[in-house]
């Protein structure tokens, strides 16, 4: 704002202080953005193999600490699978095998879609579907073999005589070269 010295009125003179964004500038920093957004998509997506190795960690440890609770609280126990889904089993005071229904880490679970359990074996014996791989609360764990396969991966949940169980994946189409891991 500034007063004519010989008038003595004000005039306003427009100054143009902020200038906006151009349609340019703004294209630039959204296609910016989508391609941050993108990789970080694709970077917290889990793929087949990293679904699957998780499942497969989840099983051995929930088998794992199944034998665990079997030997320290005296009651056999036992896993089913039928497919896409896995169950544990418990003797009940009348020694009958029980399937475990609770909200515990033993409840019934239903797979991803895709993913299922193959061939099961116990001690190099199949073992046929809906049968219980028991678990038991006095003796030594047999060695088992238990398949899980998800579109093109396939992982082997391996249970050994000391109650140990880890999950051997096959990471190489070949076979050739397994990772082992807890």
């Amino acid at each position: 704002m500034s007063k004519s010295p010989s008038t003595g009125i004000t005039s306003f003179k427009l100054f143009r202080v902020h200038r906006g964004f151009t349609l340019i500038e703004l294209l630039v920093v959204l296609v910016v953005m989508g391609i941050a957004l993108g990789i970080v998509v694709v970077q917290l997506m889990p793929d087949d193999r990293t679904t699957l190795r998780e499942e497969s960690a989840r099983l051995a440890l929930l088998l794992e600490n199944a034998g665990l609770e079997a030997r320290s609280s005296g009651r056999s126990m036992a896993w089913s699978s039928e497919n896409t889904r896995y169950l544990f089993w418990r003797k009940n005071d009348y020694n009958d095998w029980a399937r475990i229904q609770d909200d515990t880490p033993f409840r019934p679970r239903i797979l991803p879609e895709g993913m299922q359990i193959g061939e099961i074996t116990l001690d190099d014996q199949l073992v046929k579907p809906g049968e219980q791989l028991a678990l038991s609360a006095s003796a030594y764990a047999l060695p088992f073999r238990i398949k899980m396969s998800f579109a093109s991966a396939n992982t082997t949940v391996i249970g050994k005589s000391n109650g140990e169980v880890i999950v051997q994946s096959d990471d190489n189409p070949d076979g050739n070269s397994p990772s082992v891991s807890r």
